[in-house]
């Protein structure tokens, strides 16, 4: 016994100046830090309203609800996401499972005959043997290898919950875009049909103006020109609109035979909080994400400079063995042995040094990948707000010109009506007129579009979070 206490004596005055290893210094980590200000540079110009949990409530549309709800319970992508997630769960289990001792059990029941030819000659014989016994296998964490294991799969599992969460909050603004897309797409034919009708009629007074002599065929080809170019613009939206129309059935995970549309129409944007604070960043599930991957490296770390020391596991059988089975309960049959057992690792060719490395660069590659995320958070939310501005006053602008074009369009059918003009002038007014609408739809279509690029962004809307006092 006095040997034993000596041996361990000696083992960890060998190895306890290397115990610091295991513990990573935060200096020896790359910097993840971003300055950012206490508010985003665009975010001023809107008055207040708070959507708050559901997101897309703010856009006070049916059947966006309805088709949301939906893709939660059928979108094949999020299944995969949520299913990944369940996997770093189970994982996390096992790894936390190292913890704890392990015992299995054995036995057996053999009639054996020993070689003759082995040093310790037997009896020429064959004869039974029965067993049953516990196994016990416990690895004492004195470096804290399983615990930093433990650490980054807990981590792992953080961020493969924070990607189902992206892989939702990506796929319901996808869906958001796309069916607004397609109601604008839908408001937009409804102005090329009218427009079509104008272009249609102005044809047929060419046609007759070039048979009464009054102009040449050249116009009648300019008109006819104009009548195609909206047909094939009309086709062309036509089927963009099946484009969209196939991307809400695969969405919501039905084929697009048994997939119905619900109803609803163009909504005008939700209000937008001003001075929007850069905190609502850290809601984003991707860098939420890329945040718990730095921890896990950080984690991997420890756990692979752990695994340079000594791995101390108790280990210990016990049981019943006999060579008769009406022996095999009586109490001299039983046997048993339990202690520590030790692994030093001495000599492996480098690869501790090389472990350490690749620890290190995988570290090193989560940090930039967070900084990215980050950076890359905040130029979308900049990017959402300045689109934003830009168009609200696009908007304006393209109001005023088809307000414009709408009353001269009145006015030259007055002026038709007194006699002052031709037809032709009626109907080049109406056409500019419609042109002027459709434009109009395509800006609040962008404007929208931006609202849901922004609530992206953000990690799902705008609410902030209300302080607690006490805290």
């Amino acid at each position: 016994m006095g040997s034993l206490k000596s041996f361990f004596g000696v083992a960890a005055f060998a190895i306890l100046p290397g115990l610091t290893g295991c513990v990573v210094d935060p200096s020896e980590l790359g910097d993840s830090t971003i300055d950012a200000g206490a508010a985003y540079e665009n975010s001023g110009a809107y008055a207040a309203i708070l959507p708050i949990g559901r997101w897309w409530d703010c856009f006070s549309d049916a059947g966006l609800n309805q088709l949301i709800e939906k893709l939660d319970a059928d979108n094949p992508t999020l299944a995969i996401a949520l299913a990944r997630y369940d996997r770093t769960r189970a994982e996390l289990g096992l790894a936390k499972a190292d913890q704890y001792p392990t015992i299995t059990g054995d036995g057996f029941a053999e009639t054996r005959r020993d070689s003759s030819s082995s040093i310790f000659v037997p009896p020429d014989v064959t004869y039974n043997e029965f067993r049953s016994a516990l196994n016990l296998d416990y690895e004492i964490d004195l470096w804290g290898r399983v615990r930093k294991t433990v650490e980054a799969a807990q981590a792992e599992s953080e961020a493969a919950e924070a990607d189902w969460a992206a892989a939702k909050l990506s796929l319901r603004c996808e869906l958001a875009r796309t069916y607004f897309n397609l109601r604008f797409i839908d408001a937009e034919i409804d102005v090329l049909k009218r427009s079509f009708k104008v272009r249609e009629e102005n044809r047929k007074l060419v046609e007759a103006r070039v048979r009464g002599g009054e102009t040449t065929d050249l116009d009648l080809a300019r008109a006819e020109t104009e009548l195609e170019a909206n047909r094939a613009e009309l086709l062309g939206l036509e089927r963009t609109r099946a484009t969209y129309f196939n991307a809400l059935a695969f969405l919501t995970g039905e084929v697009p035979g048994s997939f119905q549309l619900p109803g609803g129409g163009v909504r005008q944007p939700p209000k937008i909080p001003p001075g929007l604070p850069s905190q609502l960043l850290t809601r984003r599930p991707d860098i939420a994400a890329a945040d718990a991957r730095m921890r896990a490296a950080a984690s991997r770390i420890g756990a692979v400079r752990a695994s340079y020391l000594p791995r101390i596991n108790l280990v210990g059988v016990g049981g019943l063995t006999s060579l008769e089975l009406e022996d095999f309960f009586n109490p001299t049959s039983f046997f048993g042995e339990i202690g520590p057992q030790v692994q030093i690792p001495i000599y492996n060719a480098g690869r501790s040094g090389l472990d350490e490395d690749r620890a290190f660069a995988d570290s090193d590659e989560a940090i930039a990948v967070y900084r990215e995320t980050a950076l890359g958070g905040f130029r979308d939310v900049e990017d959402a707000l300045s689109g934003m501005r830009f168009l609200d006053r696009e908007i304006g602008a393209r109001e005023q010109a088809s307000s414009s074009a709408e009353r001269a369009s009145r006015l030259s059918r007055k002026r038709y009506d007194g006699g002052l003009v031709s037809y032709l002038e009626v109907v080049d007014a109406r056409r500019t007129a419609l042109d002027e609408e459709r434009k109009l739809v395509q800006a609040r279509s962008a404007r929208l579009i931006a609202t849901v690029q922004l609530i992206e962004a953000l990690g799902g809307g705008w609410e902030v979070p209300i302080p607690d006092p006490e805290a």
